[in-house]
């Protein structure tokens, strides 16, 4: 069985870590892996909403496996930056919700981090515990003061303990707190109102809240405008409105 499992089902695609026996800790192949499997969804027209777990109901992801990082060689060859993985920066314009089972940590927490929503079980355990291995959380601490804001960012990256699930949903972490029976079900309910969405105008306003924020008002506001032309120049925003008249549901193809 693959340790990454990637599969496509009316517009949802479902990446799951599926190595339990190690509480899905994961190699670099399996890294690559779950870029390439990014890369599918990218590619693929079929895709709305991209859904990230972990196998079984212990972790989401231990991160990386430490028995293979003692064995590398620490310095290794250069090469110039490139964002080849999840935890470099590599990105899918698709909506991503990440089903929180069990322990999310390290580079567990950073592939949660990636996805645009966070839905968790109310035993899951979110930590970044590098720092307990001399070793440091990369873009996990680009991320989470964004998010949680730069104390807790810092109270988890500096000790390395874990947050509950209700403290990760009071500081913003997790969209919401489920139990463990419906947190796939909940994932899927909500990545069933995106697919239900015009798909290009869903990933016009995702990229628009992730460029506009790096932008002052006025420029994020140009922006907008660009994308508000390719949008309503679309066939979905002509059967968008023309659903509304009509009084019947929109059917949109994604053109």
């Amino acid at each position: 069985m693959a340790e990454i499992e990637y599969i496509v089902d009316e517009h949802i695609a479902r990446l799951t870590v599926n190595r339990p026996e190690k509480m899905n800790a994961m190699t670099d192949a399996m890294y690559a892996m779950i870029g390439d499997s990014l890369r599918s969804a990218e590619d693929d027209p079929t895709v709305r909403v991209v859904i990230v777990t972990g196998s079984g109901d212990r972790a989401f992801s231990a991160g990386h496996d430490l028995g293979e990082l003692a064995e590398q060689d620490r310095l290794g060859d250069w090469q110039p930056w490139r964002a080849r993985r999840f935890d470099q920066g590599l990105q899918c314009s698709k909506p991503m919700i990440a089903a929180v089972n069990g322990y999310c940590l390290a580079g567990g927490l950073e592939l949660a981090l990636l996805c645009d929503m966070r839905i968790a079980s109310t035993t899951a355990q979110f930590g970044a515990p590098e720092v307990k291995r001399g070793i440091l959380h990369g873009y996990g601490a680009l991320r989470l003061p964004d998010l949680v804001g730069m104390s807790h960012a810092l109270e988890l990256l500096t000790t390395g303990d874990f947050m509950d699930a209700e403290t990760a949903l009071k500081v913003g972490l997790v969209n919401r707190v489920v139990t463990p029976d419906v947190l796939l079900p909940e994932v899927e309910r909500i990545a069933g109102s995106i697919i239900s969405n015009a798909p290009i105008a869903v990933r016009l306003i995702k990229e628009l809240a992730y460029r506009g924020r790096e932008l002052p008002l006025a420029d994020g506001l140009r922006l907008y405008q660009e994308y508000s032309r390719v949008a309503n120049a679309s066939h979905d925003a002509r059967e968008g409105t023309s659903a509304f008249v009509e009084k019947r549901a929109a059917k949109f193809c994604g053109r």
